[in-house]
């Protein structure tokens, strides 16, 4: 169907606009370190245009194609120097693209094919490449600081000496690429696939690594401080230098086999009991002071490893050989079948601790407490326990030979069936100690006093005596305060009595005084006489029934003053 003749016209107009505005010489290809071959915007003038539809001329060079829309387009165009700034090219075609020196910020480039393109020292701050494609490409010195790469395929991609600060790189497959002397500073790639990368004198500060595959890269002299590591994987990296970095990774390389202890991975006073995947060799590791409880470590070796003064309650460890773990708090863990042999436990708190079956050849528990520990079928020879607490350690069936248990406390523990050949107890205490079936047991300069069962037995007889000594006497304090509460009490309903009995006198008197008739039938002796015995009586009485007789006599007195004669 035939065209319209109007837009047939617009086109060919726009066309041969794009084609005059073009220079005659054309630019030769930028290389990094050259000048671009041209001014800035001195090329074709297409600012804010839509040319999705349109033919692009061969040589964009310097074009000045701002705000332009290109999406979807295949662009054949030499852009060396163009100035694309917040252009639109998502699902552009742009592999192969000449763009050395182009200015990109804020374009969208999402989804964009750009594999094998050269962006060598362009400005690419604030772009969105998310889901773009460009491996092989060379980003050579060019700035992408605030640019968005997630999920993009930018494997075997050049980033030499090129700035990504903040650049987010979530879930991107990045490697094989080469970023030596790049700045990665914050960037955001957790997830990444940057294994087999180059990042040598690469600066990673701050960096969001989590999660990232960083196997067989190199690292020689790459600056880790303040990345965040957590769950990565750096299988056989080469060179790399952790310190100051946060975070476990899943994977680790071998430490060497003769490493010095503390020159591993350094954990110092970290909080380590949410992680859930260690790598499995920290040898050589430095978690002074850690925090360990109750975390899961039998899958990790942890040979020669500095584990000094960790908290370590009720963790579970299998490979400490040769290990620092003086005072560490080891309560209740679990060491069973544990390799700790040569290791230092000189006063770590290992009460209540699982250790059956371990290796402790040679290791030294000197101050160690191992109260209620379970040691059976250890292999302790030439073990030092010179001062341990081991009250109630169950040692049975253990290998002790030429250990050394000096001033150490033994308290009702358990030897039956344990070989002690050479073993010295040199002022240890033996008290209630088990010994059924030990094989060349000699308890010589030991000491041993009354054995804890008379103890608690005489303990809870006098605590009984005691309690009977302190209840009666507590009834006879309670007696006592009872019958002074009675008689305080008594005392006040005495003095109320007396003094109703005062007033019942006084109205006697007062009913005599007021008898006008003193002539008459009344006995007044003896109502005098009975006036006179009631305030005798009253001034005598001490108890309630002395006042009974006053109330009496009262009442006699009362009854002459009536009665006729």
């Amino acid at each position: 169907m035939p065209g319209n003749p109007r837009s047939i016209a617009g086109l060919v107009t726009l066309s041969a606009a794009v084609l005059l505005s073009i220079p005659m010489t054309p630019a030769a290809a930028a290389t990094p370190g050259d000048h671009l071959p041209c001014r800035p915007r001195s090329g074709p003038h297409l600012a804010g245009r839509d040319l999705t539809r349109m033919t692009l001329p061969v040589d964009l060079s310097c074009a000045d194609l701002r705000g332009a829309k290109l999406d979807g387009l295949t662009v054949r165009s030499v852009l060396v120097g163009a100035d694309l700034t917040g252009a639109s090219l998502k699902g552009a075609h742009l592999g192969y693209a000449q763009m050395a020196g182009a200015t990109l910020r804020e374009a969208d480039l999402s989804e964009a094919e750009l594999y094998y393109a050269d962006l060598r020292g362009s400005d690419l701050r604030e772009a969105t490449m998310d889901d773009s494609s460009p491996y092989y490409a060379h980003f050579e010195g060019a700035d992408l600081s605030g640019a968005t790469m997630a999920r993009a395929k930018t494997y075997d991609a050049q980033f030499d000496d090129a700035k990504l600060v903040g650049v987010d790189l979530t879930d991107a497959a990045a490697y094989g690429a080469d970023m030596r002397r790049a700045d990665l500073r914050r960037v955001k790639a957790a997830k990444a696939s940057l294994y087999g990368a180059t990042f040598i004198k690469t600066v990673l500060r701050q960096a969001d690594l989590s999660g990232a595959q960083l196997y067989e890269s190199v690292m020689t002299g790459a600056d880790f401080r303040g990345a965040d590591l957590a769950g990565a994987d750096l299988r056989d990296v080469r060179d790399a230098r952790l310190a100051g970095s946060r975070g476990v990774p899943r994977f680790l390389p071998a430490p060497d086999p003769s490493c010095e202890p503390g020159s591993g991975q350094d954990y110092r006073g970290w909080d380590l009991t949410a992680v859930t995947a260690f790598p499995d060799d920290l040898s050589c590791a430095d978690l002074t002071g850690a925090k360990l409880d109750g975390v899961d470590l039998t899958g990790v070796k942890l040979n020669r490893a500095i584990l000094r003064d960790v908290s370590a309650v009720g963790a579970s460890l299998r490979s400490a050989k040769g290990a620092d773990l003086r005072g560490a708090r080891l309560r209740r863990a679990k060491l069973g079948s544990a390799d700790l042999v040569g290791a230092d436990l000189s006063r770590a708190d290992l009460s209540d601790a699982a250790l059956g079956s371990a290796g402790l050849t040679q290791a030294k528990l000197v101050g160690a407490d191992l109260r209620d520990a379970e040691l059976i079928s250890v292999t302790a020879d030439q073990a030092d326990f010179t001062g341990a607490r081991m009250d109630r350690a169950y040692l049975h069936s253990g290998k002790y030979r030429d250990a050394v248990f000096r001033k150490a406390t033994l308290t009702d523990a358990d030897l039956s069936d344990a070989e002690l050949r050479g073993a010295t107890f040199e002022g240890a205490e033996v008290t209630g100690l088990k010994q059924d079936f030990a094989e060349d047991i000699d308890l010589s300069g030991s000491s041993s006093r009354m054995s804890v069962g008379w103890l608690v037995f005489f303990g809870i007889a006098g605590l009984l005596g005691l309690w009977i000594v302190v209840g009666l006497t507590t009834a006879r304090v309670r007696r006592r305060r009872a019958a002074r509460a009675q008689a305080a009490e008594r005392a006040v309903r005495f003095e109320d009595a007396r003094r109703a009995q005062e007033e019942n006198v006084t109205r006697l008197g007062e009913e005599i005084d007021g008898l006008t008739d003193r002539t008459g039938d009344v006995d007044w002796n003896a109502v005098l006489d009975a006036y006179d015995a009631a305030k005798e009586a009253l001034a005598r009485a001490h108890d309630m029934s002395d006042l009974t007789d006053v109330e009496t006599i009262v009442a006699r007195g009362r009854k002459a003053l009536t009665r006729r004669r």
